[in-house]
């Protein structure tokens, strides 16, 4: 028996079908596979299953996030210092009769303020920390003062000044963009203090001029002579200038007025002149 015939034998012995001959040689060889079915696998019963539900908890309204505009309202009322933008003024009562001001708004920075004391006006540029602080000199015992901002809102604040009747002092408020000065020529012994509060940059600031002598230690009488100085511009050579003065000199009545300086023409631009006889000189007696 061929070696073909004999491994036919054997196959159809062991239950293999025989493989299909190609050119006399087996084409494959398939292995047996069990007959019996697979097991399936188990789903157990769905009465006996627990189904958990999950659900969101709710959110309390405080942990909502507030709205976009809600948050540019409150941040709105922040400065860039992260500090509240609430303006406030504060005065108190130092020596000399000298008033210390305190001026807060620093969300209105580069601001101009307009502040006024018994009457008279002076303007001032805020800092960029909206931040200001300076002396004044009391024009009166009861140190009154307000501050009005850009956004028209007022602050006012006092504080009394029981040593301003110790003083004499005149006050010069220069109106508009060309202030002039005020001068004082006195003796040694009667010589007193010059001070200078504002700035104008327009039409609409002002500048506070205060010469301010102690009376009660005079030890010499005399008279303090007044004038104004002022510069011709082409802004007031046609127009000309207009100041307030007051006077709060002890044993004297309080006085406060207004000056119209005329127009010296526009062929006067560039002199400066010497107003004599528009004030009136301070007559100061000594103990």
């Amino acid at each position: 028996m061929s070696s073909i015939l004999r491994s036919a034998v054997v196959a159809v012995f062991c239950g293999v079908a025989s493989p299909a001959l190609t050119d006399g040689l087996p084409a494959a060889i398939t292995p047996l596979f069990p007959k019996a079915a697979l097991p399936s696998p188990e789903v157990p019963d769905t009465d006996i299953l627990t189904l958990t539900r999950f659900n969101a908890a709710p959110v309390s309204s405080r942990e909502v996030p507030d709205d976009i505009a809600e948050v540019v309202a409150r941040q709105a009322n922040i400065s860039n210092f992260g500090t509240a933008c609430g303006p406030s003024l504060s005065v108190s009562a130092t020596s000399g009769a000298m008033l210390s001001v305190r001026l807060s708004a620093p969300c209105l920075p580069y601001d101009t303020v307009r502040l006024e004391h018994a009457g008279l006006a002076f303007t001032l540029p805020m800092p960029m920390t909206g931040e200001l602080s300076f002396l004044l000199p009391a024009l009166s015992e009861t140190g009154s003062l307000s501050a009005t901002l850009s956004d028209n809102s007022t602050l006012t604040a006092s504080t009394p000044v029981p040593d301003a009747r110790e003083f004499a002092r005149v006050a010069l408020q220069w109106n508009g963009e060309d202030h002039g000065e005020l001068i004082a020529e006195a003796p040694r012994q009667l010589d007193g203090q010059m001070f200078r509060i504002g700035q104008s940059l327009d039409e609409s600031g002002a500048v506070l001029q205060v010469f301010s002598r102690r009376i009660d230690d005079l030890a010499a009488s005399g008279v303090v002579r007044l004038s104004m100085r002022t510069r011709v511009t082409t802004a007031n050579c046609d127009t000309g200038q207009t100041a307030r003065v007051r006077r709060v000199v002890p044993h004297e009545p309080v006085s406060t007025y207004d000056l119209k300086l005329m127009g010296q023409g526009c062929e006067a631009v560039g002199q400066s002149l010497e107003l004599k006889n528009v004030l009136q000189d301070l007559k100061l007696a000594g103990n």
